[in-house]
């Protein structure tokens, strides 16, 4: 499939150059890029408008000026690591060009991409992690539409598979988080126990105040959440037709836009847990981290309530990074003598950047998907991609399918 796309694109981009394909309103690459590093700005302060707003609202009772001014200079600096990652990638789409003297099938946007990440500027831990699973997770949603694998074609379809799978990621997280050994970014973060002070006499629970009052917070809390989160994904979307019409947003059109699933799953995962941990305590007089694991089980239940691939795939990888740090923290801390093989190949294995690494491999693909497999790229990359070149990528994948529909 790939070779056969690559023979077609080699053939229908025979003669052209990245002016055909990025910029036919500039005569030169100079003034095509003086041109997109000074207008696409905005769009990377508005696609992460959701990371500005969701953060404060999960902590709520615990936000201060100095946590909002410092997430307010993350939501800053990300947005502005973004932009010129963007900018990068587009400028290093001429610029291969003209090394090669023609149009190559990876260098449009998989190799341009990934250089625009890798050179781009560093992210602190925190940053880097939530844009490195972020890509990694909307390329394994491509990766698995894409895929003819009758096995992956099967698994994609059963949403009892899928519902059964989730609930053991979700298992997994919940016991690393509870264990105390990760701490990591989850839907939900099982507590540490609570001072004695704060408990009501006789509680065996971890969390203080009520039983009742705890449930009924987080589902609130989280229910709120992901009613917020959909709202702006709804605005994001219609943002065409806000900007024409901004009273379209009390309008049918708007309202269909926004899903209350994600909110609905959100309050009943948290409720599922917490309720589960709260249970398993009062009948072992204490909590315990297997109370974690089972409580984590059940609460992947609702997934049936809203299937979706960005759901499934950031419970996969996060499964998958928090298993990986828990082991290797355990191994690395445990009683094995540390000329052992297995502790010598975590270390190195740990030295690894892994999360630079995902990030930028991730990306790249992202950007081949977008261009050569846009009925398989997931709807908010290339929203984002949209956004964040002011539309300067979907006009180069527009011109991408005019040509090769010259010849199919």
């Amino acid at each position: 499939m790939v070779s056969s796309s690559k023979l077609v694109f080699d053939r229908v981009t025979a003669g052209r150059t990245c002016r055909d394909l990025w910029h036919p309103r500039f005569a030169s690459c100079l003034r095509y890029n003086v041109h997109f590093w000074r207008t696409i700005l905005p769009g990377s302060f508005k696609l992460y408008i959701p990371l500005l707003v969701l953060p404060p609202l999960v902590k709520l009772n615990d936000v201060t000026v100095r946590y909002l001014v410092e997430h307010t200079l993350q939501y800053v600096y990300i947005s502005l690591c973004t932009y010129v990652q963007a900018a990068l990638s587009l400028s290093a789409q001429c610029v291969l060009h003209n090394l090669l003297g023609r149009l190559n099938y990876w260098c449009v946007m998989f190799w341009p991409c990934l250089l625009g990440v890798a050179i781009g500027p560093p992210l602190p831990k925190q940053l880097l992690r939530l844009q490195a699973i972020t890509f990694f997770n909307m390329s394994l949603e491509a990766a698995v539409r894409k895929s003819t694998s009758p096995v992956i074609q099967y698994a994609r379809r059963s949403k009892t598979l899928a519902t059964l799978t989730f609930m053991a990621f979700s298992s997994i997280i919940l016991t690393c988080l509870r264990s105390g050994i990760v701490k990591q970014f989850w839907l939900v973060n099982p507590l540490q126990d609570a001072p004695l002070s704060k408990k009501p006499t006789g509680s065996v629970c971890s969390h203080a105040g009520r039983c009742w009052q705890y449930l009924a917070d987080g589902m609130l809390k989280y229910g709120m959440v992901g009613i917020i989160l959909e709202a702006g994904r709804a605005v994001l979307r219609k943002s065409k037709l806000l900007a024409q019409n901004p009273l379209a947003i009390f309008g049918q059109e708007f309202r269909s836009a926004c899903n209350l699933k994600l909110g609905m799953f959100l309050a009943c995962y948290v409720g599922i847990f917490r309720a589960g941990c709260c249970v398993l305590g009062r009948l072992n007089t204490r909590e315990e981290v297997s109370h974690a694991a089972v409580a984590g089980f059940l609460a992947g239940v609702p997934y049936c309530l809203y299937p979706t691939y960005q759901i499934y795939t950031l419970g996969l990888t996060k499964a998958i990074e928090m298993g990986w740090e828990y082991c290797g923290n355990k191994t690395l801390n445990g009683t094995k003598p540390p000329t052992s093989i297995g502790v010598s190949l975590w270390r190195q294995l740990h030295r690894l950047p892994m999360l630079r690494l995902v990030q930028m491999f991730s990306f790249g693909y992202l950007g081949h998907v977008y261009a050569f497999y846009p009925h398989v790229s997931p709807v908010f990359h290339q929203k984002a991609m949209d956004v964040c070149s002011t539309n300067l990528t979907l006009d180069m994948k527009r011109r991408i399918a005019t040509w090769l529909s010259e010849v199919m």
